[in-house]
């Protein structure tokens, strides 16, 4: 255990030291949220990741004040935009916020605050003004820019129990069939590029009293197309199951430097998984699926089980990851209840 969270921490420094390339932020989105009540009482929460583009603000970004509102209601939280369009916590929340951080002041260029004073992780005090409720509960994002249009972007918080038991799922390849026609044919408006089983298997896992978590190297600009498209699927009036969606708090040529360039896209799933991981006082991870070996190297990183590990092929057949067996989505589903007890 020791290794891998040595392993953790440098990937952590690693993760941190790569977001040095210029502002390539395009696009708007947001990953969901997973938050826990701990055994003291206190919030726990991932990061509130979000990300406004230059397609919706196209003025200098840093300082607008992002509003939330959760279960459709206005809370007493806020968070401000860096120079590159990603929300943190200032130092100072709430108003002050408004005071200090002006439109002007971000168009003649003042810089952002130093990076330790910027923060995506809310405090107790920050997730309990939330009103939060258990299960899910949705969440925007709202910035006013100097024109008065407003943009928004939505996601979800998912307050689960501190004994929640969790199944991650990558989504290309993993869910459809492929990688890159996972991308691109959902995009073209065909989305049954999906391999058949893998809806009514989560659900049935679901039905078991596990989270679903979907995680993906996507970019976080994604985030609305992949919602919209993982959530659509269905399989004989079967929906998928709800579930925390994380993607790739990068940018388009970020999540392409990556995993194509650098080679190294285990890297930031593992600082997901990691950042989950401790919000809960035991390891809730007890099963993966997913379709490359940087999965396989992420859950086996965060204390998945091998045989509880499940490589997806593209016939989609599956293999065991422990002990190399070949099994079948129906094979899965009809032994969901001893997997998945």
């Amino acid at each position: 255990m020791a290794s891998v969270s040595l392993l953790t921490i440098i990937l952590i420094k690693t993760s941190m030291s790569q977001v040095t390339f210029a502002d390539n932020n395009f696009l708007t989105g947001s990953n969901d949220i997973a938050a826990v009540i701990g055994e003291d009482g206190d919030f726990r929460a991932s990061p509130f990741s979000v990300q406004f583009g230059k397609k919706d603000i196209w003025l200098p970004r840093s300082g607008h004040v992002v509003s939330l509102e959760v279960n459709s209601l206005a809370v007493p939280v806020s968070m401000v935009l860096d120079s590159a369009g990603r929300g943190y916590f200032p130092p100072r929340a709430g108003a002050g916020a408004k005071k200090q951080y002006r439109f002007w002041s971000a168009l003649l260029g003042v810089r952002d605050p130093e990076p330790k004073l910027r923060t995506s992780s809310a405090t107790h005090a920050q997730l309990d003004q939330l009103g939060l409720r258990s299960g899910v509960n949705s969440l925007e994002y709202r910035v006013e820019t100097s024109t008065g249009t407003v943009v928004t972007s939505r996601a979800s918080i998912f307050l689960l129990n501190s004994t929640a038991k969790i199944v991650v799922s990558d989504i290309d390849g993993t869910v459809t069939k492929s990688d890159v026609r996972g991308y691109i044919l959902p995009a073209l408006g065909l989305d049954d590029w999906k391999h058949e089983g893998v809806v009514k298997l989560y659900q049935k896992i679901n039905d078991q009293g596990y989270t679903l978590l979907y995680l993906t190297n996507r970019a976080i600009g994604q985030s609305a197309m992949t919602r919209e498209y993982l959530f659509s699927l269905e399989e004989a009036g079967v929906a998928i199951p709800p579930g925390p969606l994380f993607l790739q708090v990068e940018s388009l040529v970020g999540a392409l430097q990556t995993e194509v360039i650098d080679g190294q896209p285990e890297l930031n799933k593992i600082v997901a998984l990691s950042k989950i991981r401790g919000l809960f006082p035991q390891n809730p991870f007890v099963s993966g699926f997913g379709n490359k070996e940087w999965d396989i190297l992420a859950y086996k990183a965060v204390g998945i089980e091998p045989d509880m590990i499940y490589n997806v092929m593209e016939d989609s057949s599956i293999v065991v990851e422990g002990s190399g067996v070949k099994t079948s989505y129906g094979d899965l589903i009809s032994n969901v209840t001893s997997l998945f007890p």
